[in-house]
């Protein structure tokens, strides 16, 4: 007698559920902090214009350091404000899709419109990513090492749901292995590309350390702005600190099955702002501001961009 099989959930149920999850175990976080929400947005109606003139200022320069790495690790030529459009198109397209998938299906798509064939422009979008998780745990292990940071004077705050969100953190990592097969095997030949394509460089060793200098310098640049949103609200942190609740942002979001890791990135950045003995009404306008800069005002300029490049260039 045969048996009767039980149909699964389907895959894009199986998304839901997790997100589902992750969102009710995130605000049993958020909700006890919502009291502040009215402190932080007069803490932001006090922010000094200063600093917020210069994190717009260096937001435009991501895009620059952003163009520019694919411009040194292109196989084939480009022209740089090209690329840059394309870039600045990305803060739009990676607000559609999960994990960076819109960003990179578009730089995949350009790079093959100029003369680049399917491997080559998966690889150097894949070289790309690489040199960015590299550059970041440099400067990581420099601001370690160099840059004074003191865990012992730390204080970690709320320990019960601090350790809920590490649990929610370690269960998406379980379920993205384990139910994202498409999305496991699809790393993992992108990574024996990016390794087989590595090699090319060695012809190219100016271009290659360049290109991971400008990576770093993006990765800073970010930190920078997070740091002027900070001082724009009266919070004086150190550079080192900064950039250690700004790596924390970066864990979360990119963990986070949601488009350009929102609410994980939020979340994260404001967990390690509190254990910077930041004050929670601070610590939220810091976020708000952080992502309101580097999130949201992107969007039109990136949607005008994205228009005009999937005309022109894609």
């Amino acid at each position: 007698m045969s048996k009767v099989s039980t149909p699964g959930l389907p895959k894009q149920t199986k998304g839901r559920l997790l997100l589902l999850v992750f969102f009710l175990l995130l605000l049993y976080v958020v909700i006890p902090r919502l009291g502040n929400l009215s402190s932080s947005w007069s803490s932001l109606s006090d922010a000094q214009p200063k600093y917020i003139g210069a994190a717009l200022a260096l937001v435009v320069a991501t895009y620059i350091f952003a163009a520019a790495i694919y411009f040194l690790l292109a196989a084939k030529p480009i022209r740089f404000w090209r690329t840059f459009a394309v870039q600045a198109a990305s803060s739009f397209a990676n607000r559609l899709l999960p994990a960076g998938l819109g960003g990179l299906t578009l730089n995949v798509r350009y790079l093959r419109r100029s003369q680049h064939t399917l491997a080559q422009a998966i690889a150097v979008a894949g070289t790309t990513n690489v040199l960015g998780l590299a550059g970041h745990a440099v400067l990581l292990v420099l601001v370690l090492t160099v840059g004074g940071v003191s865990f012992a004077a730390m204080h970690v705050p709320y320990q019960s749901q601090i350790w809920i969100v590490a649990l929610v953190v370690l269960l998406i990592l379980m379920v993205n292995l384990a139910i994202f097969q498409r999305f496991r095997k699809t790393a993992y030949k992108l990574l024996l590309d990016v390794a087989s394509f590595l090699t090319s460089y060695r012809k190219r060793p100016g271009e290659f350390a360049t290109a991971l200098l400008c990576s770093m310098s993006l990765t800073a640049t970010y930190a920078m702005i997070l740091y002027f949103c900070c001082r724009a609200v009266g919070v004086d942190l150190s550079l080192a600190n900064v950039f250690i609740a700004f790596t924390l942002s970066i864990l979360t979001g990119t963990i986070t099955p949601t488009p350009g890791g929102l609410g994980g990135a939020e979340a994260g950045l404001f967990a390690g702002l509190l254990s910077l003995r930041v004050a929670g009404p601070d610590a939220l306008a810091i976020v708000l501001l952080f992502r309101l800069l580097t999130y949201w005002l992107p969007l039109l300029p990136g949607f005008i961009f994205f228009v005009a490049v999937r005309k022109r260039y894609l």
